[in-house]
């Protein structure tokens, strides 16, 4: 079977336009549902007298009668006054009067009638009802559902059997009693709770006393278990596609798969159909799908996009996975993204890979290729196998082994196969204030290369000794942090490296480049991030942290790392020939993170260069979570000779502001926006304020938004609305998703908006 959470969806009854005749289904409701917190005492449910229940059910009696008095009358009836009530099972009836005939157990009752089971509650004026055939009618009731939180009204209730019941003139809402924000309308409903779906006529959505959807029917679900149908719509509008409509149709399919197809219209592009299949196997999941559009009517050509994704295992120890991406044109995910992320893509990757893990060791093998839009082409690995392994041997000693063997291909440069090997062994000591790990490898690398310029050797290879030794100390110290019992550390650490000079200007960049510089930099023993170059060193990094830890809870309260590397010679390799490196010192790069107060952290990254006295890269942020729902944030990010993704091989430098936040307004309204700002280019990146209003039974959030829409910098404007019916439907525009990228530490669950 399906796991719920792998499947899960958003349905919407499919209410049309007056004019419009529809027949529609929905699934299974994945919405939010009124909660106790914003509903309170208000909310509850009416129900026959518990007390009598616990007495029957003490009674051990098939049928329980009970009432203030009784006689009987001359057709062998009992009358019942005064509190009456009969309980038969999980059924019970209370009345002020009850006519009952235990022949044929039928009961007449009249005045503050109340009816219950396990799934229905109902009150009414007068109920004819026989608990032999458990059938029976109830006029101008009231009723609440157990398990939705849901209740309404209906001109009569027609009880069929205790699955199936049709109610007329009938309303529903999840809203307390007293409040009718939202309710739906119908002439009709029936349900049936063994099939876990009902259905209703002539169906009008009133919104705050106006009507505003109509349908002449409509089913829903009364259980979790999925149903074909409609999802909740969206709407809105940008400037790249003017005003957008979407409205998803869900199909299920099987147990174990599914699909979703979607139409999206858009004013100044046309109607795209976009589709999702989702299957799960056993040991397997994943999903297809993608998007067409016939004849763009900006672009005059079509537009489309496909992907496929799946995991699963073999055994519990062969696993594998499955990645591919392709779109018609360059500029789609600039015409058609909806995030930051959509618009920065350069590259779209294809990949097959499986793996085998052993109880210490693992090998996997994959191919892998691209679809470029924007930068240079990547190679393809064609395919590529790697094998590790790891463990002990005598006397303390470790070893590890890192193998791998690519094939590479590429239509414009030089490509081959490289093979290149890792062993190493290492033997670490520790005492509890002290420890050092020695290491000793030799890393090997042969290519055999093809379209070789001319004077270059064909099969050139590169095999280096890598000497290191790791060691650090750890120290402790009592602290009175203002009146706070603390414990404050002191971990200062020594890493030497060795690794001598070898000439590598024969072999290829297949996959190699170099590295970000940050504090976990001054600890790697290879300064690019592939194999085709392995950089020279004879080098010592110092480095220092210190942590400040509550004496009671062991919390972090602070933690600060600095540390550099000393050059004792000159570094020779670069990715380029003729690119050494004269300097004596590395940058100084450090790490920061403080909780300030209760609600309020902060976190830094920095990189000092101190030949020309400025900081190369910084990042610093400040957090704030107090108890009320405020969520705020304020960032910094800096970073010179950063590549450019819109002019490959140039560089430019990167300073931006990134400030967020959530702040409820009274009760039931909220506050959220975000600027992301470039200031260099004194531009927003991207922007968003909005409002939300957040009640018992219903919330509504509206959110006007401007962002960069492509790599060139051009911007985009964009509305969201959406309409929350809890416990029925979303309408509009799904804000979540946004916030949950926009807005830092954002979740559902936690602020609600």
């Amino acid at each position: 079977m399906l796991q719920k959470a792998y499947l899960r969806v958003r349905h919407w009854p499919v209410l049309a336009v007056a004019s419009i005749a529809l027949t529609a289904s929905v699934t299974q409701a994945a919405v939010s549902q009124p909660s106790d917190a914003q509903c309170g005492s208000a909310f509850e449910f009416i129900g026959p007298d518990p007390a009598v229940a616990a007495r029957a059910k003490a009674s051990g009696q098939p049928i329980y009668v009970v009432a203030d008095s009784s006689e009987a009358d001359p057709d062998g009836n009992i009358v019942l006054q005064g509190q009456a009530a009969i309980v038969k099972g999980d059924r019970q009836l209370n009345a002020d009067e009850v006519t009952f005939n235990r022949d044929d157990q039928a009961a007449v009752a009249t005045g503050a009638v109340v009816f219950g089971d396990s799934r229905m509650m109902l009150e009414g004026t007068s109920l004819q009802y026989n608990l032999e055939a458990d059938q029976g009618t109830i006029e101008n009731a009231s009723y609440a559902l157990r398990e939705k939180r849901a209740r309404g009204r209906a001109t009569r209730i027609i009880r069929r059997d205790a699955s199936r019941h049709t109610l007329e003139g009938a309303f529903y809402t999840t809203c307390p009693p007293g409040k009718r924000d939202w309710a739906l309308r119908a002439t009709k409903v029936d349900l049936d709770f063994d099939d876990g779906q009902g259905s209703a006529r002539n169906v009008v959505l009133d919104f705050k006393g106006v009507p505003i959807l109509y349908s002449p029917y409509f089913s829903f679900p009364l259980s979790d278990e999925r149903k074909s149908g409609f999802l909740a719509p969206s709407a809105g509008n940008s400037d790249e596609t003017g005003f957008e409509f979407r409205a998803p149709y869900y199909l299920n399919l099987a147990p174990n798969y599914d699909a979703t197809i979607t139409p999206r219209y858009m004013s100044k592009r046309g109607l795209m159909m976009g589709g999702l299949g989702r299957y799960l196997f056993r040991g397997t999941e994943g999903e297809i799908g993608g998007t067409l559009l016939p004849s763009d009517k900006e672009a005059d050509r079509d537009r489309n996009y496909v992907f496929l994704k799946q995991n699963g295992r073999f055994t519990p120890r062969w696993t594998h996975y499955l990645s591919y991406n392709r779109v018609s044109d360059d500029q789609y995910f600039e015409d058609f993204g909806n995030n930051l992320t959509d618009v920065s893509t350069t590259h779209l990757q294809r990949l097959a890979t499986t793996s085998y893990n052993g109880d210490n060791w693992r090998v996997r093998g994959q191919v892998e290729t691209y679809q470029t839009l924007s930068g240079s082409r990547p190679y393809r690995r064609l395919p590529q196998l790697m094998f590790n392994t790891s463990g002990f041997l005598f006397g303390g000693l470790n070893y590890a082994i890192d193998s791998e063997f690519t094939e590479y291909d590429h239509p414009d440069l030089v490509d081959g196969t490289r093979i290149d090997l890792y062993p190493s062994l290492s033997l670490p000591w520790e005492t509890a204030a002290f420890r050092v790990e020695p290491r000793l490898g030799f890393r090997y690398t042969q290519y055999s290369l093809n379209d070789q310029l001319p004077g270059r050797d064909d099969n050139p290879s590169r095999s280096v000794p890598i000497f290191s030794v790791d060691s650090g100390m750890f120290f402790e110290r009592d602290l009175d942090l203002w009146g706070v019992d603390a414990v404050q550390t002191l971990e200062p650490r020594l890493f030497y490296l060795y690794i001598p000079n070898r000439d590598q200007d024969d072999i290829p960049l297949f996959d190699t480049s170099d590295t970000d510089f940050t504090f976990q930099s001054l600890f790697r023993t290879n300064r690019f991030s592939g194999p085709d170059r392995q950089g020279d060193a004879n080098q010592v990094t110092a480095a220092v942290t210190s942590r400040i830890l509550s004496a009671s809870s062991g919390v972090e309260m602070l933690r600060t790392s600095l540390g550099q590397i000393r050059y004792l010679r000159d570094r020779q390799v670069g990715l380029r020939p003729g690119s050494a490196i004269e300097a004596s010192e590395s940058a100084i790069v450090g790490e920061l993170w403080a909780r300030l107060t209760r609600s309020l952290t902060a976190r830094g990254d920095l990189e000092w260069d101190p030949d020309s006295g400025s900081t190369q890269r910084s990042v610093f942020g400040l957090y704030y979570r107090p108890d009320n729902g405020v969520l705020l944030n304020a960032s910094y990010r800096m970073r010179r000779e950063l590549p450019k993704l819109s002019a490959p091989g140039l560089t430019e430098s990167l300073e931006q502001i990134d400030i967020s936040g959530l702040i409820p307004l009274g009760r039931n309204w909220q506050l959220v926006g975000r600027s992301y700002y470039s200031l260099p280019e004194s531009k927003i990146i991207e922007s968003f304020i909005g409002l939300g209003y957040e009640s018992c039974c219903w919330g509504a959030r509206v959110v006007t938004r401007r962002y960069v829409r492509s790599l060139s910098g051009d911007t985009t404007s964009a509305i969201l609305f959406e309409l929350e019916l809890k416990g029925l439907t979303n309408i509009g525009n799904k804000v979540e998703n946004l916030l949950t990228e926009g807005v830092f530490g954002y979740s559902r669950d936690a602020y609600g908006y």
